[in-house]
């Protein structure tokens, strides 16, 4: 079963997202910029100008909304006429773009009331970190002017700065506005294969090191011939580490050009000899030679941290050090369990053992207290090479660790951790998935918007962001660009005594079974065998001999399912697999 993308569902933003279409602060030059936002899509339903197109954009001064309505939002504390829910007064924000807060009422609504009011643009504020895709809701489809949305941080900076006089936005495609307008995405630049690199397994330059490479677009009118392409990477002292500038070169007008290891244009891989542990950051630089005259796009960056105890895929907190989640998601279509996950496979991989999992969940009409959360750590051992190979599948998943986090209090958004029940070192090139699942469909899993993979999936075709939607699994989830806000706790293998020597191989068959199986362990001797059902929750447990490496076991009693089963020998040494009952 081969399946790459799932859709998104309401909570999580698609990211329409493209270095053309902004959302931008012109003036003044405090506050001056791009910020990140979504929009009023019409393929979702609004009747919305489309962004997609060249050109279309509209520019002019904000103006906060007052429609004149009594009382204070009792949760968020903001004047109930901020959220715009109610007629305002005819021509109260002509020519301008009407800024207001999210709560109460439908966007569409909002943005519907603002229209009439003579507004050419809406700004809605969240009221909570990061952005979301905004329904249409009954009267999105009579919407004619752009409506965007924002974080509550970007609304504080918008807000707070039209306290001190006019603040103007730019909104919309600037493509072919500008003679001279070249710039670079993060959804098309080589980063760091994790965010959270291990140091026990990256201690030289042939175990830690990637690709460097961006894709150069020309916005603007003018060919341009003279632009360079600056990588450089600082380390947690903030030395640099790695300079390197390819070019010039040139892209006409409307094209795009790709510097990529083995093309026309590249740059050298990054390495170093050693990882001091800390915060390492990358930064590409685009120059053309003449001004440019929209440079707000003329750089990404993106980091990755050396640690000794989180492997993660996302953005890691630069006070905490723990998986930061700037968005729920869950799928659109859901009617039984989700879960999220994150990859590891390494050369190196026994080196370390892993104890659990962080992750956050939020829900808008779900108190998490008491909640179950499923934490699972799987053998991936279906044989593939990348995501293009037809044998890509889920269907050998053997679990060798699970526990479950039952949510003490209502920690919305709120990075929790979950321990395995049992600590265990991991083998080395052995591909692992770790996944956190919920079987409430009102939930929205914690996922990083802000770290983005897509080049690297496409160039290193391998899984980064694998989701699991009612038992299904998808191996590119919602896409690269929505990553699971998870991590591992791992810890050295070595010190905490784990390691490959206590693991001995073994499997049992037929597999799927009806009422007996052959367990088939690398051992000889006694031993004793536990069997578990996916819950954790013992079903079978007895003391069994092993000859010849063999031993029948009776499971007819067992209910039709997936059981783990765990042969532990009485020197210690243990191997776990998964057996299907029919």
């Amino acid at each position: 079963m081969k399946k790459l993308l799932l859709s998104i569902a309401l909570v999580g933003s698609s990211f329409m997202y493209h270095a053309q279409v902004i959302l931008a602060a012109t003036a003044p030059a405090s506050i001056a910029g791009n910020y990140e936002f979504t929009w009023g899509d019409p393929a979702g339903g609004w009747g919305t100008p489309d962004f997609l197109i060249p050109g279309t954009f509209i520019q002019g001064d904000l103006i906060q909304v007052n429609d004149g309505t009594p009382g204070t939002n009792a949760t968020y504390g903001n004047p109930l006429a901020e959220e715009g829910c109610n007629p305002s007064p005819a021509g109260a924000y002509a020519g301008k773009i009407a800024i207001l807060r999210r709560n109460t009422c439908e966007f569409g609504k909002k943005a519907f009331e603002a229209q009439a009011a003579g507004a050419i643009g809406v700004i809605i504020v969240n009221r909570e970190p990061g952005v979301i895709e905004m329904g249409a809701g009954a009267d999105g489809a009579n919407v004619t002017i752009p409506v965007g949305f924002v974080s509550d941080a970007t609304g504080a900076i918008l807000l707070g700065e039209m306290a001190n006089g006019p603040v103007n936005m730019f909104f919309g495609n600037k493509t072919g506005l500008y003679n001279n307008d070249c710039g670079i995405t993060k959804g098309a630049t080589l980063i760091s294969k994790s965010y959270g690199v291990v140091s026990q397994l990256s201690q030289n330059a042939s175990e830690f090191n990637f690709e460097i490479g961006s894709r150069v677009y020309n916005y603007g009118i003018d060919d341009q011939t003279n632009l360079t392409l600056t990588a450089t990477v600082t380390n947690p002292s903030a030395a640099v580490v790695y300079d390197e500038t390819v070019g010039p070169f040139s892209v006409v007008a409307g094209d795009s050009v790709d510097v990529i290891p083995g093309g026309a244009l590249s740059l050298p891989a990054f390495s170093l000899a050693t990882y001091p542990a800390g915060r390492y950051t990358v930064t590409y630089t685009l120059d053309l030679g003449v001004t440019d005259e929209y440079d707000a796009d003329n750089s990404v960056t993106s980091d990755f941290v050396v640690n000794d105890s989180i492997y993660a895929m996302g953005t890691l907190d630069e006070i905490t050090g723990l998986p930061v989640a700037n968005n729920g998601y869950r799928p659109s279509t859901n009617t039984n369990t989700f879960g999220e996950c994150i990859v590891l496979r390494d050369a190196n991989a026994s080196r370390i053992g892993v104890a659990g999992i962080y992750f956050s969940a939020q829900g808008t009409a779900v108190d998490l207290t008491g909640e179950e959360m499923a934490l699972n750590l799987y053998k991936w051992d279906d044989a593939f090479v990348d995501l293009n190979d037809a044998a890509l599948a889920f269907d050998f998943l053997t679990p060798v660790a699970f526990g479950y986090y039952y949510y003490p209090s209502d920690l919305q958004g709120e990075t929790v951790f979950g321990q395995f029940n049992t600590s265990v070192a991991l083998l080395d090139n052995q591909r692992y998935l770790a996944c956190v699942q919920t079987v409430n469909i009102e939930i929205y899993l914690g996922f990083d918007s802000k770290t983005n993979y897509v080049w690297n999936e496409a160039y290193y075709l391998q899984p980064v962001t694998p989701i699991e939607n009612d038992g299904a699994y998808f191996a590119s989830g919602f896409g690269a660009d929505i990553v699971p806000a998870i991590g591992l706790m791992v810890f050295d293998a070595d010190e905490a005594g784990l390691n490959e020597e206590t693991s001995i191989e073994g499997l049992a068959y037929p597999n799927p079974a009806v009422d007996v199986v052959t367990v088939s362990v690398n051992a000889e001797g006694n031993a004793t065998l536990n069997i578990t059902d996916l819950a954790g929750r013992t079903v079978l447990s007895q003391n069994v001999t092993l000859e010849n490496g063999k031993t029948s076991v009776n499971i007819a009693s067992l209910n039709t399912g997936s059981y783990l089963f765990n042969v532990t020998l009485e020197n210690g040494s243990s191997t776990q697999f998964s057996v299907v009952k029919k």
